[in-house]
């Protein structure tokens, strides 16, 4: 199953779990599809979701939304304990490597302007409707 993609039923069930285990704001899952695409970008797209690391871009982007947003965040020890249960487990030390390769690569600009969040607010909002799902 590592070799393929994960479909939208994974990746949903994956953030949901992170979410719930983790008591992260809403706005983190928006805050970290934006840092996804800003990796996407500043890697000029050689860096991005594939089967074998999207589980790792994802967790470790929520870490990062949830530090950057949430007044009250975990520590990462405490994130190393809210993976998904049945899913890849995070160590500690992988936690704290996937973080600091993320703020190196996006040279540590984590700040997201309120015009940029509403722009992928309203986009996942539209894509929901339309889809049924919202």
């Amino acid at each position: 199953m590592q070799n393929q993609n994960p479909t939208l039923d994974e990746i949903t069930t994956f953030y949901r779990d992170i979410f719930f285990k983790a008591q992260m704001e809403a706005d983190c899952i928006i805050m970290s599809l934006i840092y996804v695409e800003r990796l996407i970008k500043k890697t000029i797209g050689l860096l991005r979701p594939k089967a074998s690391n999207w589980r790792s871009l994802l967790f470790s982007c929520m870490i990062l939304s949830s530090k950057v947003w949430d007044d009250l965040s975990m520590w990462n020890a405490d994130f190393s304990q809210s993976c998904p249960p049945g899913g890849v487990n995070f160590s500690l030390q992988r936690i704290n490597q996937l973080e600091l390769a993320i703020l190196n690569t996006l040279k540590f600009n984590v700040k997201v302007p309120a015009s940029e969040y509403a722009k992928y607010y309203f986009l996942l909002r539209s894509m929901l409707i339309k889809s049924g799902l919202g």
